[in-house]
């Protein structure tokens, strides 16, 4: 289930996902679930598209409530899909003389579904939690013939709960911030009688707008940057770094590198945010450089009312 570690947020992937101390609105229960106590208004919804390597393509949506103005906390509903493609499917034939005949195709799929709920405890401090089902299905395999010369195929799919949760303190000095979360906490998972751990991760963030040390109107110009570090369970430890420049609140620019890292190189974003009456509009896009396998691109789309 390494799906589960893919970045679904063009703007977190822009800053190379160093956003554990930054409050993600919308997407926060799938980073730190502890920022989304802070989303701006009552409702907000977001959809996006990954385009990942290999022509796989993640999809994901997000929708908060905060009702009472926040005095229970805030709500989330949550999912992400994964559509792998077609991979042809083959058999060992010893009378053709590839040694193999093509049989079809397979369509592995993946899915996770999540609820989550965010409160700030005191002005400082705030807790959130993600709580998910998670499914991958690796599609049906030919596993020998029968007796009218046909295969018999076995459905190899596999689920687990797990659950996401984070802390984030606001220090008191101007925008200051530090986050911690654990993300993909579960039980391993077992295909036929192989059992496997999802990739669980520690992150420890800080971040701060740069441009409160300086008398640059907030209004008009902000620099956020941030700083994580991560402990992945199948990976080395990371440093990732990234920033945002926005102007009047309505342009962001987005940077961020991470090392070590294999083939995923830095990453640029650029976001646009509209006022439309009571309702205002969000759009986002990201370029990751990916080595031998080219670059990922990331769209996404955000309201909140």
């Amino acid at each position: 289930m390494k799906f589960l570690s893919v970045s679904p947020s063009a703007m977190a992937s822009s800053m190379s996902d160093a956003v554990t101390s930054v409050e993600m609105g919308v997407y926060a229960a799938l980073y730190n679930p502890a920022t989304m106590a802070h989303i701006e208004g009552n409702y907000a919804a977001t959809a996006g598209v990954v385009q990942w390597i290999a022509g796989i393509n993640h999809n994901s949506a997000a929708f908060v409530f905060k009702p009472a103005g926040g005095r229970f906390g805030v709500f989330g509903v949550n999912a992400i899909s994964v559509d792998y493609g077609d991979i042809i499917a083959t058999v060992v034939d010893e009378t053709n003389e590839k040694g193999y005949s093509d049989i079809g195709f397979i369509n592995p799929t993946a899915l996770a579904v999540g609820f989550s709920y965010a409160n700030a405890i005191t002005d400082q401090f705030s807790v959130g939690a993600n709580f998910r089902f998670s499914q991958q299905d690796l599609g049906s395999v030919a596993m020998g013939t029968n007796n009218t010369g046909g295969y018999n195929f076995e459905s190899f799919k596999a689920s687990t709960n797990l659950v996401d949760f984070g802390v984030l303190y606001k220090t008191g000095f101007e925008s200051l911030q530090f986050g911690m979360a654990f993300r993909n906490f579960s039980p391993e998972i077992e295909y036929d009688d192989e059992s496997s751990e999802l990739p669980l991760t520690f992150k420890i963030g800080i971040s701060m707008d740069v441009f409160d040390l300086t008398n640059l109107d907030k209004d008009v110009h902000s620099l956020l940057v941030s700083i994580d570090a991560n402990r992945p369970r199948d990976f080395d430890e990371q440093l990732l770094f990234g920033f945002q420049y926005t102007f009047v609140n309505r342009f962001m620019i987005r940077g961020g590198h991470g090392f070590p890292k294999d083939e995923e190189g830095f990453s640029l974003g650029m976001g646009i945010k509209q006022p439309l009456g009571s309702l205002t509009l969000s759009v986002d896009y990201s370029y990751t450089a990916f080595g031998v396998f080219g670059e990922v691109n990331r769209f996404g789309a955000k309201i909140g009312f």
